[in-house]
């Protein structure tokens, strides 16, 4: 499984891909990343929470990246279902963790 693509998370929020755009959604994708990987706490690598639920993880990234989309800020933190999957998500990664 690979990690979501700018084009794919563009296709899912309907929005054209102008330059500036695709800069923005990229940027989006890549703070989403790092904002997942600090929560977990771990060192680890998008190919690690890939192989650990790819799904999971590829869904969070475009839920996390559209909440910054419409509010750079969080202004209402995360949401319900971003801090569930996010929660999933590190359990798994600790889990896996955890056996090595």
């Amino acid at each position: 499984m690979n990690i979501v693509t700018m084009e794919e998370l563009a296709t899912e929020l309907n929005v054209d891909l102008t330059t500036e755009e695709m800069s923005t959604i990229t940027s989006l994708i890549e703070s989403a990343k790092a904002l997942i990987k600090s929560a977990i706490k771990l060192n680890v690598t998008d190919e690690q929470l890939l192989k650990i639920n790819g799904e999971l993880y590829n869904r969070l990234i475009k839920t996390l990246a559209t909440s910054l989309y419409y509010d750079r800020e969080l202004t209402s933190g995360y949401s319900k279902g971003t801090m569930i999957m996010l929660t999933n998500l590190r359990s798994e990664a600790l889990g896996v963790s955890d056996e090595v």
